[in-house]
C-alpha cells in the first residue's frame, strides 16, 4: 500500500470515528420512574462533527495536491487532529453537567432534590472515541509531512494527448485512439 492511500484511509478513518463518536450517547441517567435520559456527543462536543467532516474533506483532497499543498495539508490534519482530541476530551468533562441539566428539564429539580430522582447514571466510551479519532488524524498529519515528498508526482492530465509525432490530440483521433481513456 502506498503511503498516499495509507494517509487517505487514516483520513478517512478517523473522520468516521469522530462523526461516529459525536452522534452516539456519552452518558445517560435513569430516573425512578424508568425514563432514560441521554446526552449525545454533539450535545457537548458540538464542534466535533464540523472538524471531523473537515477531516474527510481533507482525505477527498489529499490525492489530488501537489508536493507542496501535500505539506501544507499535512499539517492541517495535524491541526485538526489535535483540535478534535482536545474537544473531545474536554467535552468529556462536561458529561455530567449536561445531564444534570438534561434532568433538571425533564423532571423540574434541582440540588439534592434532583438526586433522589435517579436511580443510575452512567458514562460510555464514546468521548474516548472521540479522542482517538484525534489521535489518528494527527498521526496521518505526521506520517503525510514526513512521506509527502517521496510520493510519485501525479501523470499531468494532458500527458495522455501528447504523442511523439506531432503531439497532437487530433493525430491521436486520426489514427483510430480514443485520447480520453
Amino acid at each position: 500500500m502506498s503511503a498516499r492511500i495509507a494517509a487517505v484511509l487514516g483520513l478517512l478513518l478517523a473522520g468516521a470515528m469522530g462523526l461516529l463518536a459525536a452522534t452516539q450517547p456519552w452518558g445517560s441517567a435513569t430516573l425512578i420512574d424508568g425514563r432514560v435520559l441521554a446526552v449525545a456527543g454533539q450535545d457537548v462536543a458540538g464542534a466535533m462533527t464540523t472538524l471531523s467532516l473537515a477531516t474527510v474533506a481533507l482525505a477527498l483532497v489529499l490525492p489530488i495536491a501537489g508536493k507542496v499543498w501535500r505539506l501544507v495539508l499535512g499539517a492541517l490534519a495535524l491541526l485538526l487532529g489535535a483540535l478534535l482530541a482536545v474537544h473531545a476530551g474536554g467535552a468529556q468533562a462536561g458529561v455530567a453537567g449536561a445531564l444534570t441539566t438534561l434532568v433538571a428539564d425533564a423532571t423540574g429539580l434541582a440540588g439534592t432534590a434532583q438526586q433522589a430522582e435517579l436511580t443510575a447514571t452512567a458514562t460510555t466510551a464514546w468521548p474516548l472515541v472521540g479522542i482517538a479519532a484525534g489521535i489518528v488524524a494527527a498521526a496521518v498529519g505526521v506520517w503525510v509531512l514526513i512521506t509527502a515528498r517521496r510520493w510519485p508526482a501525479r501523470a499531468r492530465r494532458a500527458a495522455r494527448y501528447e504523442r511523439s509525432g506531432s503531439g497532437l490530440a487530433w493525430d491521436v483521433m486520426d489514427d483510430g485512439d480514443d485520447p480520453t481513456r
